[in-house]
């Protein structure tokens, strides 16, 4: 009972310790998002109406942008997050037949991800370095890898949090349950990339498409603006104008639902 309320003590701890990091990301973060929709609508507005107007009815495509903005960064921290796990189970593997603890093996992880990722802003160091604390409050292994899994959404993490608790209560071979866990995770990371190289091709093209009226648009304007000139000084105009950014959004959100393969 009193080990139990000191666990949950700790973890209190280690949650404050980086809530206010976490809360501080999470403004910087969406402060960026929309500075960035902002001026995307500013060049979008100066290219296919001419005037500053249209601002105020465009603010309604700065949620897709912002969702788009969020989706893209937390797939790329995904592919870092798994990246990152590959490289940590590679050292924890490497420590272990070395003869140390899993604990101070974690602790060692710790050093090479920071020396492997040195000028880097990767996310699987700020999660590696919430472990390594919650090791120094004496949280469980396994809690602290589980709780890992939850905040990355990794379900690799998630399989090795269960096998480190079914090691350390039966007393497994650690080093022979990492190896397969590693080789399991390197087969779906090479998969994924074959799958991701694949696409890279069609996704290029994707965009090349999307982008083509507004390059059409700026080589008018710059070399025959009079050719144009009606669609930025007629209602008419000024309705063709929204009806092609309106199907240009629509195509883009289809195609990219279509080309979204979940892994």
């Amino acid at each position: 009972m009193k080990e139990g309320q000191n666990r949950r003590r700790r973890r209190r701890n280690l949650s404050s310790i980086n809530s206010d990091r976490i809360n501080l990301d999470k403004c910087k973060e969406n402060v960026i998002f929309f500075l960035a929709g902002e001026m995307g609508l500013l060049l979008l507005n100066i290219l296919c109406y001419g005037d500053m107007y249209w601002m105020i009815p465009e603010q309604v495509l700065m949620v897709p942008c912002f969702k788009i903005l969020k989706e893209r960064k937390k797939k790329k921290e995904q592919q870092l997050y798994q990246k990152g796990f590959q490289d940590l189970l590679q050292s924890l593997l490497t420590s272990l037949q070395a003869g140390y603890s899993l604990n101070n093996s974690c602790r060692i992880a710790l050093r090479e991800l920071e020396s492997l990722y040195e000028g880097e802003q990767n996310p699987m160091l700020g999660q590696m370095r919430r472990i390594v604390q919650g090791i120094d409050l004496h949280i469980a292994l396994e809690q602290l890898f589980m709780d890992f899994a939850e905040r990355t959404n990794l379900e690799e993490a998630r399989q090795f949090a269960v096998v480190i608790e079914i090691v350390q209560s039966t007393g497994g071979n650690v080093v022979e349950i990492l190896k397969r866990t590693m080789q399991h995770l390197k087969y779906k990371m090479d998969t994924e990339e074959e799958i991701r190289v694949l696409l890279s091709g069609k996704l290029f093209e994707k965009n090349i498409m999307l982008s083509m009226p507004f390059f059409i648009l700026v080589y008018l304007r710059l070399a025959n603006p009079e050719y144009v000139a009606c669609f930025y000084k007629s209602a008419a105009g000024h309705l063709i104008m929204s009806a092609m950014i309106g199907i240009t959004v629509a195509c883009f959100f289809w195609s990219d639902k279509i080309m979204d393969i979940q892994f």
